[in-house]
């Protein structure tokens, strides 16, 4: 890492200026969201509201039951955590508890909330986080950015993670047989996978996981679903989610690693920002090649078997908020066999995480795109299909049609 980048004094380099994370007040809307929200009670209306207000589908639903999150001492395998996802969204919420919003800035990148709700006639109270989130969701796991997160972890039956058993950062690489330990996974997946397991108190320390548990079509025999807004937690959902999170965070980190460089280029350097040889163009070059990586599912990791069936309420609720092209094709198409989707670049191009990239860091981005969707490009994807894309980019991303 370059040195202007590193940590000061024990501060995170998106303390120091020009970013100065939680000092610099967010635009985004969750501030004043609770003003237009009408029910005066919490619990899973209150949730739906908020759902409805920052427009994120309830039909995302992932649940998690390992104690490893902010409300631990309220989650358990009966009472496990919901978590729901838009593109530039995500909710977290455990019955009798608060909410949990991350919502994408265009100055700052992702913002932290909690909601509590209302209580005994005290109205709701939206607070913004960043001590208490950051100390998990500003570290090496989230690209050393302010971002998200996901792990695998082996509970026992009380839902605490064995950590002597290992734990996994889980993104759209991690083999299946690694993921969604502590999760509850409905649908079924080609390979066998962690979800819906855990190591029962009556065997000794070691022990394997109980048997393995897929093909759910709901979680009734688990948990009590009246309690959340959908009786799932969709295996498709959990997908998109791992990939959506790595490549968030990446994008995060090229905004604020690039900022900085420009601060300090501009400080101690004669040089141009678009010289090669400077520290900000440097940035953005490496930055745009891990984007680039991450947009083109290097690396996937296969599904397995005959493949992916999860919620067919999630899958055209994702399907239907694709970008689409005048030939009706959307990066939102999903394959379920081989690989998650049928052309392989993320649909978060058309993210607001990525229109409020640096202009530099795109121009790089989409040099690097245009490289590898090249017919003589060798790598991973068809020749139809880097076709397919570029007609796609060209027609839905301003800007990718011009020349680096």
């Amino acid at each position: 890492m370059l040195s202007g980048l590193c940590p000061v004094a024990g501060r995170d380099f998106f303390e120091l200026p020009p970013i100065q994370y939680s000092e610099t007040a967010s635009q985004d809307k969750v501030a004043t969201l609770v003003g237009g929200i009408k029910t005066r009670t919490g619990g899973k209306q209150f949730l739906k509201a908020i759902l409805e207000k920052l427009g994120v589908p309830e039909e995302s639903q992932v649940l998690v039951f390992s104690k490893t999150s902010l409300q631990n001492s309220l989650i358990s395998r009966e009472n496990p955590r919901a978590i729901y996802f838009s593109t530039d969204t995500y909710v977290g919420w455990v019955p009798g508890g608060k909410v949990e919003v991350i919502v994408q800035d265009e100055r700052l990148g992702p913002v932290f909330y909690t909601i509590d709700p209302p209580l005994h006639g005290r109205p709701a109270r939206v607070v913004r986080a960043t001590d208490s989130c950051l100390q998990c969701h500003a570290t090496s796991r989230t690209s050393g950015v302010p971002g998200m997160f996901i792990r695998s972890v082996v509970p026992d039956q009380n839902s605490h993670p064995v950590l002597s058993a290992g734990t996994s950062l889980v993104t759209d690489r991690t083999p299946l047989m690694d993921r969604w330990g502590g999760w509850y996974v409905t649908g079924s997946a080609g390979s066998p996978h962690l979800g819906n397991r855990w190591i029962p108190e009556s065997r000794p320390a070691g022990a394997e996981l109980l048997p393995e548990v897929s093909g759910l079509e709901d979680l009734s025999s688990l948990i009590d679903v009246r309690k959340y807004l959908q009786p799932t937690s969709d295996v498709v959902a959990l997908m998109v989610l791992e990939h959506q999170c790595r490549t968030h965070n990446l994008m995060t980190k090229a905004k604020m690693t690039y900022e900085r460089s420009v601060y300090f280029q501009k400080s101690f350097s004669d040089e141009k920002l678009s010289s090669r040889n400077g520290m900000a163009w440097k940035t953005a070059e490496n930055s745009a090649k891990e984007i680039v990586n991450a947009f083109l599912f290097f690396g996937e990791a296969e599904p397995g078997g005959d493949g992916l069936e999860g919620s067919g309420e999630f899958v055209t609720i994702f399907e239907k908020g694709g970008v689409v092209s005048a030939k009706g094709k959307s990066l939102r198409e999903f394959r379920l066999y081989g690989r998650l989707f049928k052309y392989r670049c993320s649909y978060m191009i058309h993210s607001r995480a990525f229109r409020v990239l640096p202009a530099a860091v795109k121009e790089r981005v989409f040099h690097h795109l245009r490289r590898a969707l090249s017919e003589d490009a060798d790598n991973h994807l068809g020749r139809r299909e880097k076709k397919v894309i570029s007609e796609i980019l060209s027609e839905t991303v301003p800007g990718f049609k011009s020349k680096s």
